[in-house]
């Protein structure tokens, strides 16, 4: 039986709070991201069954993966697999990784870098950011999911590349739905019956109704936010990575 991924956008990062943030390199939460992480760390039911943690090799992944599920990190000793697959889907510093050893010496023991390679941090061949390379990493990425022995995996990843992942995009790369909100949770099932190279999703009922709630809780949906910023005058744009 296929496990059910729960996968969470990551917290804010630095680079969401100016508007040249996407000129940094691989940056850090900001201690607003971090209180998103403890947010969502309180919210989530299932710490005690979660088998398997997942995240982009990006700092902001990685720390968000820590913070959010230190207490099945810290209770049942679960290591954290980096997954380069799992990287943005564009060619800005803001979203070009770090090299091995550097990340290693951030994240220490906690984190297995083994999927990560040399020269993972440049775009190209699998990491390549056009439509067609991209929608094949998400699927190679699916298809890996798919294949584990856990029943409940976790992965972190980012906002436009979740719609990869969930296959929210069309064959011109445009996605088509809203954007994920910071530290946005949503949990799927693979499809009955799908072929393994393609391994799509379903979001469950339970985490649609959820995240509609939350959506309410919180003022609505990024879009909707954004319209309700422009109409009254605003010009800050949503980050949507």
């Amino acid at each position: 039986m296929p496990p059910t991924l729960h996968l969470l956008r990551h917290a804010q990062g630095y680079h969401s709070t100016s508007p040249e943030g996407h000129s940094l390199h691989d940056p850090h939460l900001t201690p607003h991201g971090f209180s998103q992480c403890a947010y969502r760390r309180d919210a989530f039911p299932h710490h005690d069954s979660v088998e398997l943690l997942l995240a982009s090799p990006l700092r902001r992944a990685l720390q968000t993966c820590q913070t959010t599920f230190s207490p099945a990190i810290e209770t049942r000793k679960l290591k954290i697999i980096a997954m380069p697959y799992a990287e943005e889907a564009s060619a800005d510093p803001c979203d070009t990784g770090s090299e091995i050893e550097v990340l290693q010496g951030e994240f220490g023991y906690g984190v297995d870098f083994d999927h990560v390679k040399h020269g993972w941090t440049r775009h190209e061949g699998d990491f390549e950011i056009s439509p067609l390379a991209l929608a094949a990493r998400a699927r190679k990425l699916r298809a890996w999911i798919r294949a584990r022995d856990e029943r409940e995996i976790v992965l972190v990843s980012h906002g436009f590349f979740n719609h990869y992942i969930t296959g929210d995009v069309n064959e011109n790369g445009e996605q088509t739905t809203g954007w994920w909100r910071e530290a946005e949770w949503r949990t799927f099932e693979f499809v009955e019956g799908d072929d393994e190279g393609e391994a799509g999703l379903k979001e469950t009922e339970g985490s649609v109704k959820r995240r509609e709630e939350e959506e309410k809780a919180e003022g609505g949906s990024v879009e909707e936010k954004e319209r309700a910023r422009e109409k009254s005058g605003g010009k800050d744009k949503e980050d949507g990575k």
